[in-house]
């Protein structure tokens, strides 16, 4: 009986870690959704010259680091968003300028 308790308690822990890091995937993938969203929004550009650099879960937040080509010129953007059922847009720097009207 004590080996079986000791067995069922070793499967809880190997498959804990498990459902914890597909959340956090989850969360992430949405968060990078968001956020390369908001920033084509932002800056005028298609979604595709908004390309992931890395992204990192952090607690209750994602940071998600892209990197924007405009006009042939790079810019590293570095975006945090709520790990939330769906992602809340919590910071974008540096500041964004926005497309020019025409």
């Amino acid at each position: 009986m004590k080996k079986f308790f000791g067995a069922a308690a070793l499967a809880a822990f190997l498959i804990v870690p498990g459902v914890a890091s597909a959340d956090a995937a989850s969360d992430r993938s949405a968060a990078i959704r968001a956020c390369r969203a908001e920033v084509s929004a932002q800056t005028g550009v298609a979604i595709d010259d908004v390309r992931l650099d890395q992204a990192r879960v952090r607690g209750t937040t994602v940071r998600v680091d892209l990197d924007v080509w405009r006009d042939g010129q790079l810019q590293n953007v570095r975006c945090d968003a709520s790990r939330d059922a769906e992602p809340t847009i919590i910071a974008i720097s540096p500041a964004l300028q926005t497309a020019s009207a025409q």
